[in-house]
């Protein structure tokens, strides 16, 4: 019986006949090795398939070390691969089959799934003819497989990146656009258009002249300068500010960014690629902002990334002795001329994100008076991480360092308890100067702009505010306390206080995008002093959003316990961690620092906090591993019934 091929163009090309290709199918027939070559190096897995016994079915030894099985112990059998396809694409071959056999022309061409020996799948692109009779039935089958599994991973990744890309740009509620530099030719999304209050159906037809007709005549100078810089490469992206002509006559401001994709063969721009982001409500607060610190009554001033002045208040002027008020785009280098290179250099730092802080400088004037100062320099924000420049706040303490009663009060602290040089520890920072300060600085501005009241930021301020008082309050209740302390303890619910320090470190928890739960149940009471409470909460929490890894999404965990004796406040970060087994012996001794490079670490904070834990009759333990994180046990007494 002579057995005729139904060709399958996907598995056989048909080309015109050639002596070469005629020269190879003689050395097949004649050398076997040249076929095994074949086979072993063009497929992963060759079969071939006896229809009238449809249980023999040879396949070649690469197809069962494809999918992990030693050739050697598998059986030549239909049932054995059968076995191991997934079930549900095993009805889809039998369905092709079906096709295949009825109508030769319909390709015997699927992909599907095996089980790895190993377990994992394995994608098998599988192919195949049935060879028939001189009467076209179906006699045997000839078949072949390619291993795809790297392929459909790499498929999956893709899909996986795109819809990633696409919920960014979906969550970040951006305007896209496309632009061929050449031909003018644009493509925008919905959203581009929404910005400026049209669909994009009402703005065609699209082009470039779309965005240069709705920009403002002012920002299209800027932009093009920009575009210049970027196609000859002195800046690697383009970002501008500008501003729209809303559909409903008002200017919206945006944030357009743009990036070269493409090039020609002459080396000029052809594609390029970019988002628009509507920062109107953004640049609105900048200039409330930069009104607020003109007209505040403390020394503050605002710079831009050259350290050009944004604003200034009249203290400043006063505190810095500048006789010019119109310093606005000027440099505060030619402003100040004398600046030391120590402050130029913490203007540096600062404006790459350091936050830097002196409680007490002491100035010595060229005319021989001297002068303390307290000051402090932050970066500001235009954008989720894009530095504006930074803001300076200076305080003249010069009477402060002189009025009798601080000396009175540091002498009195010396002969005081732990609790009393705590207490003067934190009031030589000045605590009650700076809080009053900043309160009255609160409401004058709250007078000012009534309709800011009910402003979340401005919520956050007073609520800052309050505890800072709350806490002055309950330092000023501890100086009162001239009885043991057994005896001035009171029952306070854990939970809440958390809360509260939670609430006042809010604006930096933000920053450092570090997460802080509270797991203490709302049952849980403990013995302490107000202010010897707040301040131990707060010390570990602000540790542990100071010593947070840069590496992982950080956390901080409150939870407790209770036996017999004590209740148990646990405090566990997933920080930079400490080395127990070199700094055991010394974890709260004064001035100990174990992370050299954190800026503004003095070593105290944890020397005060065993203090103020121990004064009212508790005790720590720590579980701590490096570049892990850090486990604080406070044992606190309580109420007993």
């Amino acid at each position: 019986m002579k057995l005729k091929k139904n060709v399958d163009v996907n598995l056989i090309l048909d080309d015109s006949d050639h002596y070469l290709k005629e020269e190879l199918y003689d050395l097949i027939k004649q050398d076997s090795s040249i076929f095994e070559f074949l086979q072993e190096a063009s497929f992963d897995g060759l079969w071939f398939w006896d229809l009238d016994n449809p249980e023999n079915e040879w396949m070649n030894p690469k197809f069962w070390t494809t999918l992990g099985y030693d050739p050697d112990k598998m059986p030549h059998k239909a049932s054995a691969w059968q076995d191991i396809i997934f079930k549900e694409d095993l009805k889809q071959v039998y369905a092709n089959f079906a096709k295949h056999s009825e109508n030769p022309s319909y390709p015997y061409d699927q992909i599907v799934r095996y089980h790895h020996k190993l377990g994992h799948t394995v994608w098998i692109r599988c192919r195949g003819i049935i060879l028939r009779d001189e009467l076209g039935t179906p006699r045997k089958m000839l078949g072949a497989h390619m291993d795809i599994t790297k392929i459909k991973i790499a498929e999956k990744e893709l899909h996986k990146q795109i819809n990633y890309f696409e919920h960014i740009i979906s969550g970040t509620d951006l305007g896209t656009w496309q632009w061929n530099i050449q031909t003018g030719e644009a493509i925008f999304n919905e959203r581009w258009a929404e910005i400026i209050g049209y669909s994009l159906s009402e703005l065609e037809p699209i082009s470039i002249e779309t965005w240069m007709k709705y920009s403002h005549p002012d920002d299209l100078e800027k932009s093009n300068k920009l575009l210049q810089k970027h196609f000859s490469g002195e800046i690697a992206v383009y970002d501008c500010e500008a501003r729209m002509k809303h559909k409903n006559g008002e200017w919206v401001w945006v944030l357009d960014k743009g990036k070269v994709v493409s090039w020609d063969h002459e080396g000029k721009p052809l594609w390029m690629v970019g988002s628009h982001q509507e920062i109107t409500k953004n640049k609105k607060d900048f200039e409330r902002n930069k009104l607020f610190i003109e007209q505040t009554p403390s020394a503050i001033a605002m710079f831009d990334n050259d350290m050009r002045y944004e604003a200034a208040s009249q203290k400043w002027f006063e505190v810095c002795g500048i006789n010019d008020t119109e310093v606005v785009g000027k440099s505060h280098y030619e402003i100040l001329a004398g600046i030391s290179k120590k402050w130029r250099s913490n203007c540096q730092k600062c404006l790459k994100g350091e936050h830097i802080e002196n409680y007490e400088e002491r100035i010595k004037g060229k005319d021989g008076n001297v002068q303390w100062l307290s000051w402090e320099l932050r970066p500001w924000f235009y954008e989720e991480n894009k530095i504006g420049g930074l803001i300076i706040h200076v305080s003249d303490i010069t009477n402060i360092k002189k009025e009798k009663e601080l000396k009175s009060l540091l002498k009195v602290t010396e002969d005081q308890n732990k609790r009393l040089k705590n207490f003067a520890h934190i009031v030589s920072h000045n605590l009650k100067s700076h809080s009053g300060n900043f309160e009255m600085l609160l409401d004058l501005y709250i007078q000012e702009n009534p309709e800011i009241e009910d402003d979340e930021m401005i919520q956050l301020f007073k609520t800052a505010s309050q505890n800072l008082s709350d806490t002055i309050s309950h330092l000023n209740e501890v100086v009162l306390i001239n009885t043991s302390l057994d005896k001035n303890l009171v029952s306070m619910n854990l939970r809440q206080v958390i809360d509260e320090v939670t609430r006042s470190v809010s604006a930096i928890t933000l920053e450092s995008e570090v997460i802080i739960n509270n797991r203490v149940d709302e049952e849980v009471n403990v013995l302490a002093i107000p202010a010897y409470l707040d301040s131990i909460i707060l010390n570990f929490i602000t540790n542990g959003i100071k010593y947070r890894s840069e590496e992982r999404n950080s956390f901080i965990t409150l939870s407790a316990t209770k036996n017999s004796n004590y209740v148990i406040l646990c405090i566990e970060d997933n920080g930079l961690g400490i080395d127990l087994v070199k700094h055991q012996s010394k974890l709260f001794g004064m001035y100990k620092t174990f992370h050299p490079n954190i800026k503004n670490s003095r070593g105290i904070g944890l020397f005060i906090t065993k203090n103020q834990v121990e004064a009212i009759g508790g005790k720590i333990e720590t579980q701590s591993v490096v570049n892990q994180g850090t486990m604080f046990k406070i044992h606190m007494k309580y109420e007993k019934n």
